[in-house]
């Protein structure tokens, strides 16, 4: 019986002392679930910049919790996912769209700026006979303000909470793409969101 314990009680022991890095992979996403109440696309040109310096919100160095696979890393990076993943967004939206170095455009050009306001990954694991199970949330916070001929003609916020779930491993190392997937479900639907208010914004359609 004490040998049965021993080896139940010993994976605990194990990941608690590790200090493994364990980074999952964050994939571009394509944010396609946008309803429109109007036919046509958003007229004109989307100039879109990203705020570099929000751009470090979204990597994270550790985000696990609890004490099961405590002594492990699990940073995640979703900052190249989300670049990657805007421009198809306002493909959806607008008629053309077109990347920015700053907010100034043509006249008829309306400028976008996206900026990452809140990131909060976080991981926890339960503890199986061999083992863990991951579960990951990810809350996202993301804002657009549109300008056109130096004024400001749109403006927003969207937020999203998204969780995975998924088998940790022996080792803690599945962690790390369970937190990841949980990134990317989290991009998708913000982008989604604040694709659907650009859509449906009748300030923009001036």
């Amino acid at each position: 019986m004490k040998s049965l314990v021993l080896i139940f009680l010993f994976p605990s022991i194990f990941f608690a002392l590790q200090g493994c890095s364990h980074k999952g992979t964050v994939s571009a996403v394509q944010a396609t679930n946008i309803y429109s109440d109007n036919e046509k696309k958003v007229p004109g040109n989307a100039r879109f910049s990203i705020d570099e310096t929000s751009l470090t919100k979204l990597r994270k160095d550790d985000s696990v919790q609890g004490f099961a696979c405590a002594g492990h890393k699990f940073p995640v990076d979703g900052s190249d996912a989300f670049v990657s993943s805007v421009p198809s967004m306002l493909e959806q939206v607008f008629e053309a769209s077109s990347k920015a170095e700053s907010l100034t455009g043509g006249h008829d050009d309306t400028s976008l700026l996206f900026r990452v306001e809140r990131f909060e990954p976080r991981v926890k694991f339960n503890q199986k006979f061999f083992g863990v199970d991951a579960e990951a949330t990810v809350e996202l916070g993301v804002s657009v303000t549109g300008i056109r001929n130096g004024t400001r003609v749109f403006g927003t916020t969207a937020e999203s909470q998204r969780s995975r779930s998924g088998d940790g491993g022996g080792f803690c190392e599945g962690g790390g793409q369970v937190l990841a997937d949980a990134t990317r479900d989290a991009i998708k639907d913000v982008l989604e969101k604040l694709g659907e208010r650009m859509a449906n914004s009748q300030s923009l359609r001036k």
